[in-house]
C-alpha cells in the first residue's frame, strides 16, 4: 500500500506542530506567573483553581472526547454502513458525556475540595476499596491512552509512510512538555485551540463537499452516488440510506456500553468537573456533549460517505478497487475521502485534525494520571505529609513518566497487531464495572467496601467469560483475535460486564450491610489541601447553600435531557427506522444534511466564542499588560478582578455566563 503523502508531512506535523504548541503553552504559563502572579502551586496544577466557566468546560469536554477513533471510526462506520454509521457513533458518544453530568454535579455538590474522583473512594471505602478502584481507574487511563496513540500512530504511518515507532514517541512529545510545565490550566487553553482548529476544518469540508465540489456539490448528488454505490457494492444492511442493518445496531450498542467506562472511569472527566465553577457544571457538560455530537456525525456524512460514493471515480485513492479490510479497520475512509475531494491538501487537513485529536486528548490523560498518581498514591501511601512543592514536583515526574510509558505501550500494541476497533471492544468488557462502582459510590450511601472489592472484579470476570463463550458459539468453535471481534459476542460481553456489577454489589451489600449509612456530607471536610493553597483556592473549594440548591435542580434537568437522548435518539428513532425498513428519499436526505450543517455552525460558534466572551475581562487585562498600558499588581492571591486567569479564559468571576 503506497502512502498518499510523503514522510515529510508526518514528521513535520508531529515535530513542528508539537513544538509550536509547546512553545505557546510555555509562553502562556510564564506570562501568567510574571504579569498576574499565578505561580504554579499544587492546587492550580491539578484543579485550575476550581473556577472554570462553562464555555471552557465544554471545549475541554469536546477536546477530551475527540479521540482519533472519533474522527476515524465514525468515517469508517459511515463508509461501511452508510448514514446510520455516523449517527450511531455520534449519539452513543454524546449520551456517555451527558450521562456523566449526574456524577459531575454530585461530585461538585458533595466533595468540592476533591482533587481526584478516586480520592473520594479513599475516604468512602478505606484502603482496599480505594486500591480496587485505583486499579480500574488507572487501567482506564492506560488503555485510553493506548487507544489515542495507537490510532494516531497507525493513521500517520499508513498515510505518510512515517515509522510507527517514531509516530508513537513524537506525537505526545510536545504535549508532555506543556502539560508538565502548565498543569491543568495549560490543557484547558490547549483544548480550546485544538477544538477550534478541528471545527474550522470540518466546517470548510462539509460546505465544500455539499455546496461547491465538482465531484459532489450537493446533497442530491451525494444521494444519487450512494444509490449507485449500493448497486456496485451492496451495503451490509438494506442500503447505505437505511438504518436496517443488524451488524451496525449490535456494534453501536456494544461500543456505547463499552465506552461508558471511558467516561465514568477515566479520571480526566471527573478532573474537569472538579475544576469547574459549581454553577457551570451542567451547562458545560451538556453543551460539550451536544457540540461533540456533530463532529463524528458530520465527518461520517461528509468524508466517510464521500469515500464510499466516489469509489467508482478516478479521484478515489483506491480506484478502481474498494478499500481493504485493513484500511477500513485503520479508519482511513476519512483521510481517503478528504483526499478524493481536496487532493493531497485534503489528506493533509485530515492529518492536522488527527494530530489535534491525539495531542489534546493525550494532555487530558497525562494530567489525569499525574493527579491520581500524586494524590492517591504518593500522598496517600508514601508521603502523607508532602508539601505543596513536593506534590508539584511529583506531578511533573508522573507526567513525563506516563508520557513515555504511553509511547512504549503504543509501540508494543502496534507490533502485536492490535487495531483501534479491537481495543475499543476489549476496553468495555474489561472496565465497564467502573460505571456502576462510581455511580453507586456517590449516590448510594449503604454501599459497602466489601461489595466493591468483591463485586467489581467478579463483574469483569463474568463479562470476559461470557465474551469468550459467545465467541465460541458465534465463531463456530474458533476463538482467535478475529473471531473475538464478532459483534454479537462483544455486545454480550459488554452488557454482562455492565449489568452484572450493580447486581453483585447490591447482593453483597444487602447480605452484610453496614452498621450505618455513610454520611456523604463529611467528604467536604475530610479532604485536605496542601500547604501552598492560596485564599482563592480555599474559597473555590467551598460550595454555598445557594449553589447546592442550583446543583440539585440541575440533577433533574440532567435526567430530562438524558431521557430524550437515550430513549428518543438512541432507542425509539433507530428502532423505528430499523423495523420499518425506511430508506431515506432524496428530500429526506437533503433535509438531514442541512440540519447537520446548521448544527455544525452553531456548535462551532458556541465553542469558539462563548469561552472568549466569558473570559473577556481576563483577555483585556492580559493585552493591556503586554502592551504596557497597565501592569496588574503581582500577588499570590487572585481575588481581584485583575487576577483573572488567561485560561481564555478559565476565570471571569462576576461574568454573566447565562446563554
Amino acid at each position: 500500500m503506497v502512502p498518499i503523502l510523503p514522510q515529510s508531512y508526518g514528521y513535520g506535523f508531529s515535530v513542528g506542530l508539537g513544538a509550536a504548541f509547546a512553545v505557546i503553552m510555555v509562553f502562556i504559563t510564564k506570562m501568567l506567573a510574571k504579569y498576574m502572579g499565578q505561580h504554579q502551586n499544587s492546587e492550580r496544577f491539578t484543579t485550575a483553581a476550581r473556577n472554570v466557566k462553562s464555555g471552557l468546560i465544554s471545549s475541554a469536554t469536546v477536546s477530551a472526547w475527540t479521540w482519533p477513533a472519533t474522527l476515524l471510526s465514525s468515517g469508517a462506520w459511515s463508509y461501511s454502513h452508510g448514514i446510520s454509521g455516523g449517527y450511531f457513533y455520534a449519539v452513543g458518544g454524546a449520551l456517555e458525556v451527558t450521562l456523566f453530568m449526574f456524577l459531575a454535579i454530585e461530585i461538585k455538590r458533595r466533595a468540592p475540595a476533591a482533587h481526584t474522583i478516586s480520592e473520594i473512594f479513599h475516604f468512602r471505602f478505606g484502603k482496599w476499596g480505594h486500591i480496587v478502584f485505583l486499579c480500574y481507574c488507572m487501567a482506564t487511563n492506560v488503555l485510553t491512552s493506548a487507544l489515542l496513540l495507537l490510532g494516531g500512530s497507525q493513521a500517520f504511518a499508513v498515510t505518510t509512510g512515517m515509522h510507527t515507532v517514531a509516530a508513537s514517541f513524537l506525537l505526545p512529545l510536545g504535549v508532555i512538555v506543556y502539560t508538565a510545565l502548565g498543569g491543568l490550566k495549560a490543557t484547558f487553553v490547549s483544548d480550546w485551540i485544538h477544538t477550534v482548529i478541528i471545527y474550522c476544518i470540518i466546517i470548510v469540508m462539509i460546505f465544500y463537499i455539499f455546496c461547491t465540489s465538482s465531484l459532489i456539490g450537493s446533497p442530491g448528488k451525494m444521494y444519487d452516488l450512494l444509490v449507485e454505490a449500493q448497486e456496485l457494492i451492496p451495503a451490509p444492511g438494506d442500503s447505505y440510506l437505511s438504518f436496517r442493518d443488524k451488524d451496525m445496531n449490535f456494534l453501536a450498542w456494544s461500543v456505547t456500553l463499552g465506552n461508558l467506562c471511558s467516561v465514568f472511569g477515566d479520571p480526566g472527566y471527573a478532573q474537569r468537573a472538579i475544576a469547574a465553577d459549581a454553577r457551570s457544571v451542567f451547562e458545560g457538560y451538556l453543551m460539550g456533549g451536544l457540540c461533540w455530537w456533530i463532529i463524528p456525525m458530520a465527518l461520517g456524512l461528509s468524508a466517510g460517505l464521500a469515500c464510499r460514493a466516489l469509489l467508482n471515480n478516478p479521484a478515489s485513492v483506491t480506484y478502481p478497487n474498494p478499500l481493504t479490510d485493513f484500511e477500513v479497520d485503520a479508519g482511513l475512509p476519512v483521510i481517503y475521502g478528504m483526499a478524493a475531494i481536496f487532493g493531497n491538501g485534503g489528506a493533509a487537513a485530515g492529518l492536522v485534525m488527527l494530530f489535534m485529536s491525539v495531542t489534546s486528548a493525550t494532555s487530558a490523560e497525562l494530567i489525569a494520571f499525574s493527579s491520581i498518581a500524586t494524590y492517591d498514591l504518593y500522598r496517600t501511601y508514601f508521603k502523607p505529609d508532602a508539601t505543596g512543592k513536593q506534590l508539584v514536583r511529583a506531578a511533573h515526574y508522573f507526567v513525563v513518566g506516563f508520557g513515555l510509558f504511553m509511547a512504549v505501550l503504543a509501540v508494543i500494541l502496534n507490533y502485536v497487531g492490535v487495531t483501534v476497533g479491537w481495543l475499543l471492544s476489549f476496553v468495555g468488557i474489561l472496565l465497564t464495572p467502573t460505571v456502576s462502582i462510581v455511580i453507586l459510590a456517590v449516590f448510594w450511601s449503604k454501599m459497602t467496601a466489601r461489595s466493591l472489592v468483591i463485586g467489581a472484579p467478579l463483574a469483569t470476570l463474568s463479562g470476559l467469560l461470557c465474551w469468550i463463550g459467545a465467541t465460541y458459539h458465534f465463531g463456530e468453535g474458533v476463538i482467535n483475535k478475529d473471531t473475538l471481534m464478532i459483534t454479537e459476542a462483544t455486545f454480550i460481553g459488554n452488557i454482562v460486564a455492565l449489568g452484572s456489577c450493580p447486581i453483585y454489589i447490591a447482593i453483597i451489600t444487602l447480605l452484610k450491610p453496614a452498621e450505618d449509612p455513610y454520611d456523604m456530607d463529611i467528604l467536604s471536610i475530610q479532604i485536605v489541601m496542601a500547604d501552598d493553597v492560596d485564599e482563592e483556592g480555599k474559597e473555590a473549594a467551598k460550595v454555598t447553600e445557594t449553589d447546592k440548591h442550583v446543583l440539585k435542580r440541575q440533577v433533574w434537568m440532567s435526567a430530562f435531557t438524558n431521557i430524550i437522548i437515550l430513549f428518543g435518539c438512541h432507542i425509539i428513532i433507530p428502532l423505528a427506522l430499523y423495523g420499518s425498513g425506511y430508506e431515506l428519499t432524496k428530500g429526506a436526505f437533503t433535509f438531514f444534511i442541512v440540519v447537520n450543517i446548521i448544527w455544525a455552525i452553531l456548535a462551532a460558534g458556541y465553542i469558539v466564542f462563548v469561552p472568549l466572551w466569558q473570559g473577556r475581562r481576563a483577555i483585556k487585562t492580559v493585552f493591556k499588560a503586554l502592551l504596557g498600558m497597565e501592569r496588574p499588581p503581582v500577588s499570590d492571591n487572585m481575588n481581584s478582578e485583575s487576577h483573572e486567569s488567561i485560561e481564555l479564559l478559565v476565570s471571569g468571576k462576576g461574568t454573566d455566563t447565562t446563554l
